[in-house]
């Protein structure tokens, strides 16, 4: 009985504490959300501009898969924070999450100043990661090539994923056409 009651109160204190993480956390979240929300409306404007045809199960599947990432940089930087930093008195949670959402907010603003570019006619001219990369290599040129290379490898992975979804979806279409045509020719 003492053992159950032991257990009952250390998760009754866990999940306090981890309610208390999440209301401190609360202006992130929104923030993460705000983000993601203006990255999908100009994705969507932009691609309207372009008469770029907008399939919503895309756009719905990237959505969730950054409001997922994001959360768990902020999560996972809570986490480190409670874990490792404020016991040794360096920062607390807040500081630490706020650290590894920093990370997601270069990669949205870097996305949503693209997207504003491209509808007003000046596509591809600024990254912020760009400019990152710039930097770091003035400090250490190892480190900024690494970076470069990674981004290099990142966009031929997106295309390589964007290209085979393309091809499934045409794919798709073709079959959905053949067997409406086959439909009307039995009737």
């Amino acid at each position: 009985m003492t053992r159950l009651m032991t257990t009952m109160t250390a998760t009754a204190t866990m999940a306090a504490e981890a309610m208390q993480v999440v209301k401190d956390l609360r202006w992130m979240i929104v923030c993460i959300a705000v983000l993601i929300v203006t990255d999908l409306w100009f994705g969507v404007s932009e691609s309207q501009k372009r008469k770029v045809p907008i399939r919503l199960s895309r756009a719905g599947r990237r959505t969730c898969n950054k409001l997922i990432d994001y959360f768990a940089y902020l999560f996972f930087g809570a986490i480190m924070g409670m874990a490792i930093f404020e016991p040794l008195g360096i920062a607390n949670h807040t500081t630490t999450a706020a650290a590894g959402l920093s990370l997601a907010c270069v990669w949205e603003m870097d996305s949503i100043v693209n997207h504003v570019l491209a509808l007003h006619g000046y596509a591809g001219r600024f990254s912020l990661m760009r400019l990152a990369t710039g930097f770091l290599k003035r400090k250490d040129n190892a480190l900024g090539e690494a970076l470069e290379e990674s981004l290099k490898e990142n966009r031929k992975e997106n295309r390589k994923e964007d290209h085979e979804e393309d091809a499934k979806e045409n794919r798709g279409n073709r079959n959905h056409e053949e067997n409406r045509d086959k439909d009307l020719d039995g009737e």
